[in-house]
């Protein structure tokens, strides 16, 4: 029988008892796709009103596009300087590239690497089964392409969809017209589960690529055609996530509010620097290792929920209720 607690128990024992795999939440959380980009849509616009956010959103688009011209016209300046200066500052260029590219290695490469680690352990027969950070990184590395055009397509997607239900903001602006205020807020309705089926939809597409060695183009296929299937469980597990993480982000700051932050307040009171110094870095690694689990326990769940979609199928929490009756 389908069981949600099932899943989350099974979850949670991965991540607890094989904690190496904390190294990849620690990365794969950086991909925003670990951790979970319809989240972050839903949050990011329930918490500013419909136009507000899309002012934001076209502030966004402005001060990227201020920050394209502001570095071309510092590169066209540097060439004005002598040749050391030059050399020097492309050299701390290539540096900053070199590190950013590094950390979007390690963050797509964590995200293929732990779905494929969990699928490892949940079907493994013997404990003693090929389980490390190298076998990991090596099967994330094959995936590393693939899975980072899935994350930017479905940004792109996501970022699209609110530029195109942002257009009539324009107009309203101009005309003021009710009209358009009230199309707006129709398309905007529709924006957030489309953004959030999109991203439930890429968990699929990621685990369809990993998993089963799909084609880019069929690994989104097949992905959305699961998710069209079973779309509520997909959505009722990710309300259930989402409330998880609410607690957990609930209980850190109460953790913090309780045993750092006095003390941090108490290091400004008498200018006890090493105190202060000391409970920044107690609160950054307290919050590391609870998002590095949080991630990996996230994952897990998808990734043993697409394993049972997959195989056995289910039917949501909903269902089960309306068929009793």
């Amino acid at each position: 029988m389908f069981s949600y607690r099932y899943l989350l128990r099974q979850a949670w024992q991965i991540t607890w008892r094989h904690k190496y795999l904390w190294f990849f939440g620690l990365f794969a959380s950086l991909a925003a796709a670990g951790g979970s980009i319809e989240y972050q849509v839903v949050a990011q616009n329930l918490n500013q009103n419909l136009i507000d956010g899309s002012y934001a959103y076209f502030n966004n688009i402005l001060a990227i596009s201020e920050l394209i011209k502001n570095l071309c016209l510092g590169l066209t300046n540097l060439f004005q300087y002598n040749f050391w200066t030059i050399l020097n500052a492309l050299t701390l260029i290539l540096l900053a590239l070199l590190v950013i590219a590094i950390f979007v290695w390690l963050a797509i490469t964590s995200q293929a690497a732990l779905i494929n680690e969990v699928k490892k352990i949940t079907n493994a027969k013997k404990k003693n089964s090929l389980l490390d950070i190298r076998s990991g990184l090596t099967i994330g590395h094959q995936n590393f392409w693939p899975v980072l055009g899935l994350n930017i397509l479905i940004r792109i997607l996501v970022n699209f969809a609110f530029f195109i239900i942002s257009l009539p903001l324009i107009f309203v602006m101009s005309s003021d017209a009710t009209v358009l205020k009230v199309v707006y807020t129709i398309l905007f309705v529709i924006f957030i589960p489309l953004a959030v089926s999109l991203s439930l939809m890429l968990k699929y597409a990621i685990a369809y690529k990993v998993l089963e060695k799909k084609s880019f183009i069929v690994s989104i296929e097949n992905g959305w055609k699961l998710f069209i299937k079973n779309w509520l469980i997909s959505l009722e597990m990710a309300i259930i996530l989402f409330i998880i993480n609410f607690l957990v982000g609930l209980g850190i700051l109460l953790v913090l509010a309780i045993l750092l932050f006095p003390l941090f307040f108490l290091g400004i009171a008498y200018q006890i620097y090493w105190l202060m110094v000391l409970m920044v870095l107690l609160g950054l690694i307290i919050i590391i290792f609870v998002g590095s689990g949080l991630t990996t326990f996230q994952i897990a769940t998808w990734t043993n929920l697409f394993i049972r979609l997959k195989e056995k199928g289910g039917l949501a929490k909903l269902e089960r209720l309306f068929l009793k009756k």
